[in-house]
């Protein structure tokens, strides 16, 4: 990381573009309150403990000497991403080299555990798995071990041909100690620079970390002070793995800043400097570093930044309450008013003789992210502004299995959405009031539950609402509930005051009432170009961190982890495209782009 060490040297975009690129980053743009990253999402480095349990013998006077390889699915191929040591003579072998994964909450995350006999001469981290006797394999989402009771997670291995096996991968899952560490920090300015004409600046920080590429990647930055030289930020609170990806020498770059409303914020001075260092400071009272110039300008005195404390707690994290038991529901609700078009015909959103719509497609991506996290992967479906017959218009009718509306898994939602429209006529007018409050009584049957239980309601809409005072009122209601709205726009169509409902910018009010906290996200799904997998990332980004707050703010204990199950996972046959079936089916994997050693003869 030496390029990232010297500040100024190498400069991958210009000041305007790196600014554009911090904004579309970032979510929230205006003063009083922190600003908090959206781009990054929920992540934390896992250790993955591998053990194997009745391994075939592929050796003839002793037992099999193991290997066990991981490989993850990236770039549309399987790429080794490591592997453990020999264990010579075991077919219980239960190895001590682990494997470090970052885990990303709204990503599906896809690996492949292959084990393998080494022969004698062979150096086991040098060889080709292709000249070793093959034992075995499994495939498997990195949810479903960090899902997994206990976070212990048990699959059977499959031999080349697809067969099952006897053999069983057990792997266990362990978060890095680090990654529950946050930072409280507070910080200062003083004598910067003012490039207002009318008043002071209006500045705010931007921290930034570098990545193993050498490129800085923004990943947080505090609230604005209005009209001050000498600012004295609030203090906040942020991550450390979000910080520094958990390397407290990782090299930071901070950048003060002027807020401007248009977004074209002007830069005030920068230093780079590491969390450690940052500790340092904070213990050194009166310690401060000095503000380096924007690139271009001339050397002076561009004031100076103080780090007044740093304080690390250890926090009860989102993988925690998995490990508890802790289970996230999924609602969807599909808008069905006439503003669709005819399904019939091929302009319609509802259109699908052509292939996937919008709504299918971004039911698939958010779902199979979500189905992991629900034990039993039923999901009540609704929708609203169809008619039924000559019934008058319907705001939240089932979709799903009487008596619940329920749908089990992503397959079952695709299948009542196909038949939905068949037998009901689209309508209208537009209104999510319904749904919403329909929604805000299932998350409410399951305040009790124990282990506690958070839900998650998906509207997917095509235009602009109807009841917008209506929809604010149960959005209110709803914000003291285990509950997360995600709205997606469908279509290209203009959607009024949408972005009003997502609280980022301030919370939503009506009257002298108040939401408890945002749970409101808005995207606009053609910004993704239809692409459900890149669509789930965006919605899904802020859901790890709404439950925490809600289980905070209602003082909710983070249940003990439960014991491992006895059972075992089903045996995937190496023919599927899934590493648990119609979980991930959907992406298919080319049969050239698996390793040649676990591939099908």
């Amino acid at each position: 990381m030496g390029n990232c060490l010297t500040a100024d040297v190498k400069s991958t975009k210009s000041q305007v573009g790196e600014l554009q690129s911090v904004d579309s980053i970032f979510r929230a743009e205006t003063e009083g309150k922190e600003l908090v990253v959206g781009a990054l999402g929920y992540c934390s480095w896992i250790v993955l403990h591998l053990r194997c349990r009745k391994l075939r013998n592929a050796d003839v006077f002793s037992k099999s000497d193991a290997l066990g390889i991981l490989y993850q699915w990236k770039d549309e191929s399987w790429a080794e991403a490591g592997r453990t040591e020999m264990i010579t003579n075991s077919l219980e072998p239960s190895f001590t080299k682990t494997f470090k994964v970052l885990y990303n909450f709204e990503r599906l995350q896809r690996y492949r555990v292959v084990i393998v006999d080494v022969d004698k001469g062979q150096d086991p981290q040098k060889l080709h798995p292709d000249d070793c006797d093959f034992l075995g394999a499994c495939e498997f989402a990195l949810s479903e071990v960090v899902t997994a009771p206990g976070k212990k997670f048990v699959r059977n291995l499959i031999s080349r041909r697809g067969e099952n096996l006897e053999s069983m991968a057990v792997l266990l899952a362990e978060e890095v100690p680090d990654c529950k560490e946050i930072y409280r920090i507070r910080l200062s300015a003083s004598k910067l620079r003012n490039v207002e004409r009318f008043g002071k600046s209006d500045p705010f920080i931007q921290f930034s970390r570098c990545q193993e590429d050498g490129e800085w990647l923004p990943v947080y930055k505090t609230r604005v002070i209005k009209n001050n030289l000498n600012p004295i930020w609030e203090e906040f609170a942020v991550r450390a793995t979000q910080l520094n990806n958990g390397d407290v020498m990782r090299p930071l770059r901070i950048k003060v800043f002027d807020y401007e409303p248009t977004g074209s914020h002007r830069l005030l001075g920068q230093c780079e400097v590491s969390t450690e260092h940052m500790m340092e400071l904070a213990s050194q009272h009166g310690a401060f570093l000095s503000l380096q110039p924007p690139p271009g300008k001339s050397p002076g005195d561009y004031g100076m930044l103080q780090i007044l404390s740093f304080n690390v707690e250890t926090s009860v994290t989102f993988l925690d309450y998995l490990a508890g038991g802790t289970e996230i529901g999924f609602v969807v609700a599909v808008d069905f008013t006439a503003s669709n078009g005819n399904p019939a015909t091929s302009s319609s959103k509802h259109y699908y003789a052509g292939g996937m719509t919008e709504y299918e497609r971004a039911i698939t991506g958010i779902g199979h992210v979500l189905e992991f996290y629900d034990k039993d992967k039923v999901f009540p479906m609704f929708g609203f502004g169809g008619q039924h017959q000559r019934n008058p218009t319907n705001h939240c009718f089932p979709m799903g299995t009487p008596p619940d509306s329920t749908c089990v898994g992503v397959a079952g939602l695709l299948q009542a959405y196909r038949k939905a429209l068949s037998t009901w006529k689209l309508s209208g007018p537009t209104l999510f009031a319904p749904v919403i409050r329909k929604a805000s009584q299932l998350a409410s049957a399951t305040i009790a539950s124990k282990p506690p239980k958070y839900t998650a309601l998906l509207i997917l809409t095509d235009g602009a609402i109807m009841d917008m005072e209506d929809t604010i009122e149960a959005i209110i209601a709803a914000s003291v509930l285990p509950l997360s709205i995600i709205i997606v726009g469908i279509g290209s169509d203009e959607f009024g005051d949408m972005n009003k409902l997502d609280g980022d910018n301030s919370r939503l009010s009506s009257g002298n009432r108040m939401a408890v906290r945002d749970i409101v996200q808005f995207v606009e799904f053609y910004k993704y170009h239809g692409d459900g997998i890149r669509l789930a990332q965006e919605v899904l980004r802020e859901l790890p961190a709404q439950l925490l707050e809600y289980m905070k703010t209602n003082h909710i204990q983070c249940p003990p982890p439960l014991n491992a199950a006895p059972t075992m996972a089903m045996a995937i046959p190496m023919e599927s495209t899934g590493c648990s079936g119609a979980a991930i089916a959907r992406q298919d994997v080319p049969e050239g782009a698996m390793p040649a050693s676990i591939a099908a003869n």
